[in-house]
């Protein structure tokens, strides 16, 4: 009987087993895809778009920071908020760390290399930019989902480290023969040259950021200046492209948008040090001014557009107009027209979205000014300009020729400074005075008094040539340097940013308003997402905590 029993029960294991068999492929649901399933194009498109949006985000902090645009105020400490930084956060964590770690392995096993390297060289610049913002952050326990929901931080440097090490895997990757070809390269359209140049000069970046604090660095600069595949011309710049379209979505540059996008008048204030240095820093008016900038009103002092209005009744609320500050140097107002807001002025906001000065067509894809004296929106009766289509302008050819000038200066890391600075220059004006053609876009006046011509830019660069070469010391020289990189960035307040904390320069900012702002900010506060619900974490009590590289003093920068 017993042995009976045990070949029943045999059978029955063998038709469960058999029953399993054929029901386990039932057990995934062929409706809900899979990450392997995944197409890794859609995976980019939406990688490189949250990358833009993380982009605009850090950048929107920096320039505020070097008086680009305004910082509110009044003091370092209270400027921003953790809260203010939630977003960048989210974006970089949420979506681009989350979305390049899901694709590149699944990249890498479909022989897609240069899908997955191009995920690698936006991860990295966002963990370099991260560190750059905030110092220590979470990076080796981050985006690990249930298995750690309280990652710890990383030192910053090993954050770095980690982001060479993912630029040199880019750069194999690139070298590889790919499967496929993306499709949707919002960049340089599958370009793995352009990539390749994008990863060796983010390299360079990184390097010259840690010059301070790692005396290694020296030799893989001058490595990589002696190599020299490296963005250097214009058609490798990295840009994000926008357009002119408005709604769902709204893909115009977003300082035009938001500032040319109704017909109440503009929202952003510019920096009035940004304006002056720009038009009478000099002997002469920066040639790129009326490119950059847009002037709402061209002369406050006198317009009808002002009620009760006579030549000299306008009252120009400058708060400031003498020494400590540098010589000559008038805030609130430049000249007649250029309208902005002083660094640290958090004064109510009065009615004056038709008078600020404002994003011009470079890089913001706004109006060229042409002294049209209308305001900007979208009424019939403002300017419209170029529609939004701008960029963001990420990495220029500029900017490599103004690195390779500091470590040439600073670290003898090939060529000359002074060549590499006029490179520089040059290479900026030619990317401001191509950019209305190259989107397509009509300037709306052919008066060469107001555009750029060979003759003012090499005027100008006499100019900045002379400065360099009567400057009496190295940190002279370099603040010459630093001053031509820092109005050539006009849309990127990141380098800048880096900039003046590494070098201290330029070295003649405006103070903030009042003379009593505290500490610099060296990084920013910890976002409110993270402190809160992080039990690891833990909020800085000041402002004036350095990241790795920064081992300038206290009162290095203001």
């Amino acid at each position: 009987m017993k042995s009976k029993v045990k070949i029943y029960l045999a059978a029955a294991l063998v038709i469960l087993a058999s029953c399993n068999k054929q029901l386990n492929p039932l057990l995934t649901d062929p409706s809900k895809a899979t990450p392997a399933a995944a197409d890794n194009d859609l995976y980019l498109n939406n990688l490189q778009l949250y990358f833009r949006s993380f982009y605009q985000r850090a950048t929107d902090f920096g320039d505020q920071m070097v008086r680009q645009e305004v910082m509110f105020g009044p003091t370092y400490f209270n400027a921003f908020t953790p809260s203010n930084f939630d977003d960048i956060w989210n974006e970089a964590y949420m979506s681009v760390f989350l979305s390049a770690n899901t694709m590149i392995p699944l990249a890498e096993a479909k022989g897609q290399y240069k899908h997955a390297a191009i995920a690698q060289v936006l991860k990295a610049y966002t963990m370099v930019t991260l560190v750059d913002l905030f110092g220590d952050v979470p990076y080796s326990e981050a985006v690990k989902g249930v298995a750690n929901t309280n990652p710890k931080v990383d030192p910053g440097k090993s954050i770095y480290d980690s982001a060479l090490a993912l630029l040199d895997s880019a750069i194999a990757n690139f070298a590889k023969t790919s499967s496929a070809t993306p499709t949707n390269d919002l960049f340089y359209n599958g370009d793995a040259t352009s990539w390749t140049k994008l990863a060796k000069t983010l390299k360079l970046k990184t390097y010259i950021q840690e010059r301070l604090v790692d005396a290694s660095v020296a030799s893989k600069i001058s490595a990589l200046v002696a190599e020299d595949d490296l963005i250097n011309a214009a058609k490798y710049d990295f840009v994000y492209s926008y357009s002119t379209h408005a709604v769902s979505p709204d893909a115009r540059a977003p300082h035009y948008a938001s500032n040319y996008g109704a017909s109440t008048g503009t929202s952003d204030y510019i920096g009035t040090y940004f304006m002056w240095a720009l038009q009478q820093e000099k002997s002469m008016p920066d040639p790129r001014t009326r490119y950059y900038l847009y002037r709402q009103i061209v002369d406050i002092n006198n317009d009808s557009r002002l009620p009760n209005q006579t030549t000299t009744q306008f009252a120009i609320p400058c708060l400031y107009r003498a020494s400590p500050y540098p010589a000559g140097t008038c805030y609130c107002i430049v000249g007649t027209g250029y309208v902005g807001r002083d660094h640290g002025n958090n004064e109510g906001i009065p009615p004056d979205g038709a008078l600020r000065t404002t994003w011009g067509v470079y890089p913001a894809g706004g109006e060229f000014d042409a002294n049209q004296n209308k305001p900007a929106g979208t009424a019939t009766t403002q300017v419209h300009g170029a529609g939004g289509n701008g960029i963001n302008p990420i990495w220029l050819s500029s900017y490599t020729y103004f690195l390779k000038a500091e470590a040439a200066l600073l670290l003898s890391a090939g060529g000359d400074p002074r060549d590499w600075l006029t490179k520089g220059v040059n290479a900026s004006f030619s990317k401001v005075s191509g950019f209305a053609s190259g989107i397509g876009y009509t300037l709306p006046t052919t008066d060469t008094n107001l555009l750029i011509t060979p003759t003012k830019q090499n005027k100008y660069v006499g100019i900045v040539q002379g400065l360099y070469d009567g400057a009496s010391s190295n940190d002279d020289k370099l603040n010459v340097i630093m001053k031509e990189y820092y109005l050539a960035a006009w849309g990127n307040g990141v380098e800048p940013y880096n900039n003046y904390r590494r070098t201290g320069k330029p070295n003649n900012f405006q103070p903030a308003l009042g003379g009593n702002a505290g500490s610099y900010i060296r990084s920013f506060f910890y976002p409110s997402v993270y402190v809160n619900y992080n039990k690891n974490a833990t909020q800085k009590t000041a402002v004036n905590v350095k990241v790795f590289w920064d081992n300038n003093p206290d009162n290095f920068v203001q």
